[in-house]
């Protein structure tokens, strides 16, 4: 299973970033070409891709990679996942982090657990992370639209459903080989969807 997990998540790595990739190809061929009618097009699609990939491979490495002392630098966690949540949305959709990271222990593990929450938006929105007498909480509000049926595959995989285990679950699926089922859960209620890892 930790063969399977790992080649779901360089998938997934893979795949949220050769989107990226392709923009910085299609706008070094323009350059090439040397038309300046799209100077300020080819610019903006420099801009915004060089940010996502930057921000989301320092995210990967932190989330995925070997335990290093960036980790224990507050400072570093936090803009790296702010930064990862900003590549996702958009500025009139945008998905921010409010979280109590002086009280996160296991920072890894609330990594992967803001990925998969985040991966649930529509439209942006608020990721809460807090750690309650050693529980970590992820939580968002219903007030913003998530899809009910990247949801529901989660719920699926939960509950031991192997054919929900995908690139796109695989940060979930990570989170079960590390925690355990009996210290994971994916619950909501009248106002909120929350991930609860506990005894971490």
């Amino acid at each position: 299973m930790k063969n399977l997990i790992s080649e779901l998540i360089c998938t997934r790595i893979s795949h949220d970033i050769i989107g990226n990739i392709g923009a910085v190809a299609n706008a070094s061929e323009l350059l090439e070409e040397g038309d300046l009618d799209f100077l300020d097009d080819i610019k903006s699609i420099l801009r915004t891709s060089s940010f996502n990939l930057t921000a989301r491979m320092k995210f990967f490495r932190l989330a995925f990679g070997l335990d290093n002392n960036n980790l224990d630098d507050l400072n570093m966690v936090k803009s790296t996942c702010e930064s990862y949540l900003a590549s996702l949305g958009n500025s009139d959709y945008p998905i921010k982090l409010e979280a109590e990271w002086e009280n996160i222990k296991q920072r890894k593990t609330a990594m992967v657990a803001i990925m998969v929450m985040a991966d649930l938006f529509v439209r942006g929105g608020i990721i809460k992370l807090n750690e309650i007498n050693g529980n970590l909480r992820v939580e968002i509000n219903r007030e913003h639209k998530i899809s009910s049926d990247k949801w529901q595959n989660l719920q699926k995989m939960m509950s031991g459903d192997v054919e929900y285990v995908t690139a796109n679950t695989a940060p979930l699926a990570l989170l079960l080989e590390k925690c355990g089922l009996q210290n994971l859960s994916l619950t909501s209620d009248a106002e909120k969807y929350y991930l609860t890892v506990s005894e971490i």
